[in-house]
């Protein structure tokens, strides 16, 4: 509810809420959920085998969400795209570049926005600065591929520090796992000596992380921010999809060499 001034009188009124659409039931396919039922007219919630083209074309929508798995992103964001319905994706667009470079094509051709997830750029907590040698810890449990880790939790890392990596070119980086205590190393240093330890515990049921000793484990409803910003404000999609295309950039160099 807002509240609008004229003539000196107060009145109040709703703005008008978008009609929107979601695909993808898991667990954060159920927690956009919750936020978009409260933010917005929710038209329909679809599985990922659904046939989502004809509810799109039979609903009158202003986005598709999409928060199905990873694999499944391009299909269905190419399809959306196609349809000219503005999507909003859960990371990791793509785990390859190629295609994600397609879909921002196909977005601009249509004249739609793209807009992939980056949650963290609505924290309260951020990396004011960096030092030449700086440590992040994440734990958590990951199934999957060995490299999996790096669209799950590298994936935001890279995200937190971009303003302070993305002008720097990368020397070198090694890799290290300890397989029986499921710990993976990366170190990673740019040209300018400053680098970065990466320390990921993929089977502990704790939840922490940290980035030089700033906890980014928050209890505030970015989510809720994020997917509110989305909808109802002026954002610069274009710096959304310049981000996006480096991080992924960044860590397919990394998976091709792991």
């Amino acid at each position: 509810m807002e509240q609008l001034y004229l003539f000196g009188k107060k009145f109040k009124f709703e703005k008008m809420k978008k009609n929107v659409g979601l695909i993808g039931k898991g667990k954060w396919g159920s927690l956009i959920k919750s936020k978009l039922s409260k933010l917005a007219h929710l038209k329909f919630v679809l599985g990922k085998n659904k046939n989502f083209v004809n509810f799109i074309k039979k609903s009158d929508l202003d986005w598709v969400f999409i928060a199905t798995p990873n694999s499944t992103h391009y299909q269905i964001v190419k399809k959306c795209l196609e349809l000219k319905i503005n999507v909003f994706c859960e990371k990791p667009l793509s785990t390859n570049l190629d295609e994600a470079k397609q879909l921002f094509r196909i977005a601009k051709k249509n004249k739609v926005k793209l807009y992939v997830s980056d949650i963290y750029s609505f924290q309260k907590r951020k990396i004011k600065k960096i030092t030449l040698n700086n440590k992040i810890k994440r734990t958590k449990i990951v199934y999957g591929k060995d490299n999996e880790f790096l669209y799950r939790f590298m994936y935001h890392d890279i995200s937190i520090l971009y303003n302070h990596i993305n002008d720097k070119k990368l020397k070198y980086f090694t890799y290290n796992q300890n397989k029986k205590r499921k710990i993976s190393y990366l170190t990673i240093e740019f040209k300018d000596k400053t680098n970065f330890l990466f320390e990921y515990h993929l089977k502990s049921r704790l939840k922490k992380h940290y980035i030089n000793n700033i906890n980014f484990i928050s209890k505030d409803d970015v989510l809720k921010k994020m997917l509110n910003s989305v909808l109802y404000k002026k954002m610069d999609i274009r710096l959304n999809n310049i981000k996006t295309l480096y991080i992924l950039k960044f860590l397919s160099f990394l998976k091709n060499r792991i």
